[in-house]
């Protein structure tokens, strides 16, 4: 038995049932992957049950993380581990015993966030965008998407699938089916500005706050150009980092960082979004050492 049969007929009726259609997408994206690497490695076409071996894992775990970010390893680690408990729980013909595959080692990286300047070169440049999204000229829509991002703190997922009914200037709802989580919906207060953004879009009369006809994938892309053109390129920057820059500048004005964000815990917010030159307090510490040089109280004064 193939995986993608296997995951289509057992594994995500049982485990991912209510999930957002995105997690599906994640293990789509897995098993291409790992079919890409069988074949370039000779031993199989297409992956199956038999191939959640211990060792056939490893060397793909291996093999990923040298190509890959090592999160993007683990997150697919844990993927296939999670299907092979459930078809070892359920002896499927193929899966001779359960594989032993522990997690792997994973840098623990300092969140980023853009400055006040560095988000308003960002915006003007949005604003100098070329070409249409839908109707819309993209210097209305990249504007209007940036600063609904960085206002609401919200991913710009749930902000696409946003129905323009649940936009009431100036509260916008983010119905908890389109969050990530699909758990908890969010109400969010708009400023009067980016409800005039989101007035003119409106005007073009799309189903959604942040319309975007065709594949939304596109989005990512657009944004880089963007960012490029704002000297901001770099690697895992894009539409997250506007979020994170939000979160991190909530912290440094006073505000509550983990109230704006939904998270429920406070370690989440700070291992992944503050980042620590915005958000920490106090004093530091190179004020709390005593200094390395003695006083010259013998130095006349001036």
């Amino acid at each position: 038995m193939t995986l993608r049969e296997f995951f289509k007929t057992t594994y995500r009726p049982l485990r991912l049932r209510g999930r957002s259609p995105k997690t599906s997408t994640l293990y789509e994206a897995t098993f291409r992957a790992f079919d890409r690497w069988l074949v370039a490695e000779g031993i199989a076409d297409e992956c199956r049950i038999d191939h959640l071996d211990e060792l056939v894992l490893a060397r793909y775990l291996e093999h990923r993380a040298s190509t890959r970010s090592p999160y993007t390893a683990e997150r697919e680690r844990c993927a296939l581990m999670a299907i092979a408990r459930l078809a070892w729980e359920r002896r499927v013909p193929g899966l001779e015993r359960m594989p032993s595959c522990p997690p792997g080692r994973l840098p623990d990286r300092v969140p980023t966030a853009w400055t006040a300047g560095e988000m308003q070169r960002l915006f003007a440049e949005a604003g100098r965008a070329q070409r249409y999204v839908g109707t819309i000229h993209a210097s209305e829509w990249f504007p209007a998407a940036i600063q609904l991002a960085f206002e609401t703190g919200e991913r710009i997922g749930a902000l696409m699938s946003a129905a323009v009914r649940s936009y009431q200037r100036p509260t916008l709802l983010v119905d908890a089916e389109i969050r990530k989580g699909g758990r908890r919906g969010r109400v969010y207060q708009l400023s009067e500005p980016l409800c005039d953004r989101l007035d003119r879009l409106k005007a073009h009369g799309y189903e959604m706050v942040l319309p975007w006809p065709g594949n939304k994938s596109a989005v990512y892309r657009r944004l880089k150009l963007i960012m490029k053109r704002a000297g901001l390129a770099g690697k895992r920057m894009a539409w997250h980092q506007i979020r994170r820059t939000a979160i991190s500048q909530i912290a440094a004005a006073g505000g509550d960082p983990v109230a704006f964000a939904g998270h429920s815990s406070p370690a989440v917010t700070k291992r992944w979004y503050l980042d620590p030159r915005m958000a920490e307090r106090g004093p530091q510490p190179h004020e709390l050492l005593p200094p390395l040089e003695k006083p010259d109280e013998d130095k006349p004064a001036a």
